[in-house]
């Protein structure tokens, strides 16, 4: 009887503190509200609901934030109006797909007026609920769109009077600020007055396009000539002007070549008077006529300007950027080699040092030319032997006579006549029992050889680089 009472005690005692056990466990766990696994429904709100994964994230708050925001702008339908500047750039064909995931990243990062709602979160996942009422998102959006529009036509109209005062560059520069404060809108009919005439957007658009295709290059009466594998290039220099107004003054380009085998600096800008200049890096071998591609540079031009990279995006999607093409021409390099070669102050009737020079210059980087005026550069080659002051003694003991020779090598600009590299050789004798043999011995020595390689290494060096 006493152990059946025990056992009745322990019966009790054990699901008394199970019990408690549960209870406690049932009041610490919270349990997923119903947002979290089905998505609300209001008409009068819209609704965004997003998550981040808590694991490894320290930013987990901010990401759920940013995918609720998202997930919000979603809900607001983009509605073309038959009317906008993007209804008719669909009905050209060419508007890009990627507005509406700009129009929507740009809404999750201009969105005001929501209102967190809930939160959420477990072990492994961070959630938020967020609300924005229609009524009062429609009300914040006219207000928004009428203050932008004032912004707008006020910078248009300035930007007529810079172009009056022949500020070009100021002038396209406000109307694309213009552009990239209505960018927002550019789904909705949008109409305004300014001082000349301009009603909307479209019309906006247009005379931005007509700036940029009033843009040229002046023809040139001389075509800028590139040599290859030069040291370095002097930049080639070009004027550009806007049709029937003047010279294009402090405007960026991006520059390209046509011929991957010229190399160049790949932005510009003009100056103060409308001349650009393309820095060439590099030029290979290329006996034909080139171009460089001129690109007006929209983004450098705004680089120091409020606007958007998607608005100027959005703008490049509805103007065409023509481009300019500014010729040059490749040509070899051309030398000419005047020789003097002498025996002891006598011409030499077949030359020597002059074969041994050509040889060093084949190639299809250089031309070797018959006439000076065709050349662009010169190789002088002053060559003379004289008797050495100890051939007398030779000539006495051992019926020797000994002749030395000295060489003077130089190159010059064929135009400037300016002194590029200069040499002296020297230490090159000639043994023979004649001092005209001596001297001819001298020219035939492997010591001139060798010396005069050495020489034409760097003097060739001044006339091309690889």
């Amino acid at each position: 009887m006493k152990s059946i009472i025990k056992y009745t005690y322990f019966l009790f005692f054990y699901f008394l503190v199970v019990s408690h056990l549960l209870v406690s466990q049932i009041e610490t766990q919270v349990f997923a509200p119903n947002w979290v696994t089905k998505r609300p429904v209001n008409s009068f709100k819209f609704i965004g609901v997003g998550f981040a994964d808590k694991t490894n994230n320290a930013n987990y708050q901010s990401e759920a934030k940013k995918n609720a925001l998202f997930d919000l702008s979603s809900e607001i339908k983009v509605d073309i109006s038959t009317n906008s500047i993007l209804y008719t750039v669909q009905n050209n064909n060419q508007f890009n797909e990627n507005y509406n995931s700009l129009i929507k990243l740009s809404s999750s990062d201009n969105i005001e007026g929501f209102k967190l709602i809930d939160s959420y979160e477990n072990d492994k996942q961070y959630w938020l609920y967020y609300e924005l009422d229609k009524a009062e998102y429609e009300n914040r959006k006219l207000q928004k769109k009428q203050q932008a529009i004032a912004k707008a036509v006020n910078i248009i109209n300035i930007s007529f009077e810079d172009e009056k005062n022949g500020n070009f560059t100021g002038s396209l520069k406000k109307r694309i600020q213009a552009f990239g404060i209505l960018s927002p809108y550019l789904n909705e009919e949008v109409n305004f007055e300014s001082t000349n005439k301009v009603k909307n957007i479209f019309e906006l658009s247009n005379i931005i396009q007509g700036q940029i295709q009033s843009i040229s290059i002046v023809p040139s009466k001389t075509v800028s000539v590139l040599k290859p594998y030069q040291p370095s290039y002097k930049p080639l220099v070009y004027k550009l002007a806007i049709k029937g107004k003047g010279s294009l003054i402090d405007f960026p380009f991006k520059v390209k070549s046509d011929n991957d085998q010229i190399k160049v600096s790949e932005t510009s800008s003009t100056n103060k008077n409308g001349d650009i200049e393309i820095n060439v890096k590099k030029v290979k071998p290329l006996d034909q006529e080139v171009y460089f591609i001129l690109n007006p540079d929209i983004e450098g031009l705004m680089s120091n300007d409020s606007v958007s990279k998607s608005s100027l995006f959005l703008l490049k999607q509805f103007i065409e950027t023509s481009q300019l093409k500014a010729f040059a021409r490749v040509n070899v390099i051309t030398v000419y080699i005047s020789s003097r070669e002498k025996n002891n102050n006598k011409f030499n009737q077949q030359k020597i040092i002059e074969p041994i020079i050509k040889s060093k210059f084949v190639g299809e980087e250089i031309k070797l030319v018959e006439q000076k005026e065709l050349a662009d550069f010169i190789i002088d080659v002053e060559a003379n032997t004289q008797k050495d002051i100890s051939s007398d003694i030779l000539n006495s003991t051992y019926s020797v006579q000994l002749s030395y020779l000295s060489i003077k090598l130089s190159l010059r600009q064929a135009q400037t006549s300016e002194l590029i590299y200069e040499s002296e050789l020297s230490d090159i004798y000639g043994y023979g029992n004649s001092i005209e043999i001596a001297g001819f011995n001298a020219y035939q020595s492997d010591k001139l050889k060798a010396k005069l390689k050495e020489s034409l290494f760097f003097l060739k060096r001044k006339l091309i680089v690889y």
